[in-house]
C-alpha cells in the first residue's frame, strides 16, 4: 500500500517495503508524536500528531487500510485531532 505523507512536502511511501511502522515522541518534554515507517537505513515521517492519542488513531487508520487491501491512503486530508476523537 502507498501512503501520501501528511507534511509540508508530501512524499509517497510504499509501506510494503517498510520493515516497521510505529510512532515516536519527538522529545522528552514535547507531547507531539510522529508516525514513522522504517525501511533499511531510511525513516519516513508519515504524519505528526499533537500527542500519543492522535498518533495511535493514525496508526489504527493505517492498519485498517492495510487490512482492507487499499492501494493508496492519502493522509493529507486527515485531521489527527478529529480522528482521535472518533469524528472521522
Amino acid at each position: 500500500m502507498w501512503v501520501v505523507t501528511r507534511s509540508d512536502w508530501p512524499v509517497l511511501v510504499n509501506l510494503s517495503r517498510s520493515a516497521q511502522i510505529g510512532y515516536q515522541q519527538i522529545a522528552k518534554f514535547d507531547p507531539r508524536t510522529r508516525v514513522v515507517a522504517s525501511a533499511w537505513e531510511q525513516e519516513y515521517v508519515l504524519a505528526e500528531g499533537a500527542n500519543g492519542e492522535e498518533a495511535r488513531a493514525l496508526m489504527s487508520l493505517i492498519a485498517n487500510a492495510l487490512a482492507s487491501g487499499e492501494s493508496l491512503l492519502d493522509l493529507r486530508g486527515i485531521d489527527p485531532a478529529r480522528l482521535a476523537r472518533g469524528e472521522d
